[in-house]
């Protein structure tokens, strides 16, 4: 499937970006950053790899973040919906289905 990230995920990025550039600095955050957008590409790539959340949304762990996806089977896209911290109340901060 091709990946696509939703304009709510890549307003997540853009804050855990900030904030892990002012906690561990900018190449940890670079990792980090990296190792989200790869696990989000296998996922892709294997879209079954991903546990049933709720309705039609998936959960993909990477560390201390959870990827919220969902697999349009019309347009052949898995897309990344949220970037939620695992501390964070998943459910509360799921877009509509």
């Amino acid at each position: 499937m091709k990946l696509a990230w939703s304009n709510l995920a890549h307003n997540d990025l853009r804050e855990l970006r900030r904030y892990s550039t002012k906690q561990w600095g900018r190449e940890v955050m670079r990792r980090y950053l990296r190792e989200i957008r790869d696990a989000a590409q296998r996922t892709a790539d294997q879209p079954d790899r991903a546990r049933p959340l709720k309705g039609s949304f998936r959960l993909v762990r990477v560390r201390s973040h959870h990827l919220i996806v969902k697999a349009d089977v019309a347009t052949g896209q898995l897309i990344v919906v949220r970037v939620l911290h695992t501390a964070m109340d998943l459910e509360r901060h799921l877009p509509s289905d």
